[in-house]
């Protein structure tokens, strides 16, 4: 016989036990778990960003719109859809100091001489908030800032 195979007591045992086979179930199920956490808070963040970006493609494309058909644009601002619901939408006109809820009927207007009012907005949810500048010659967010959480 092979002698690698023998003991002093017999045959030689290869395996896992129990105990280690139920160490690296726990192990993985550890792994598996953290990952879901991270993965779930990157989708998060990549559903704030994509709703500020939805913002910016609206303002500019409502700009582009009212100097096409020659006559004003007002995008609803109080509008759950505005914000793509990821987040709590926040505005703050010229003159304001501070972030506040959109009025009810509030709106934002767009010229057709390809101007548009100047607007920040900010939308914020559990995952960060990104705060977006437009310019009113442009309606392009010329100011942002991202601050994610985690």
């Amino acid at each position: 016989m092979n002698p690698t195979l023998k003991t002093e007591r017999g045959f030689r045992r290869s395996g896992f036990t129990l105990v280690e086979i139920c160490i690296a179930m726990a192990l993985c199920m550890m792994l598996l778990g953290i990952s879901t956490l991270a993965i779930s808070g990157l989708q998060e963040q990549a559903a704030l960003k994509r709703t500020a970006s939805e913002i910016e493609m609206t303002a500019r494309k409502s700009l582009q719109r009212a100097v096409m058909e020659q006559r004003v644009i007002e995008v609803a601002l109080d509008g759950g859809n505005f914000g793509g619901g990821a987040g709590r939408l926040q505005v703050k006109r010229l003159g304001e100091k501070a972030f506040r809820n959109p009025l009810k009927g509030e709106i934002w207007e767009f010229s057709p001489t390809g101007v548009c009012e100047p607007l920040d907005v900010r939308v914020s949810s559990s995952s960060g908030v990104i705060e977006l500048g437009f310019d009113p010659l442009t309606a392009c967010a010329v100011r942002k800032s991202v601050s994610v959480n985690g």
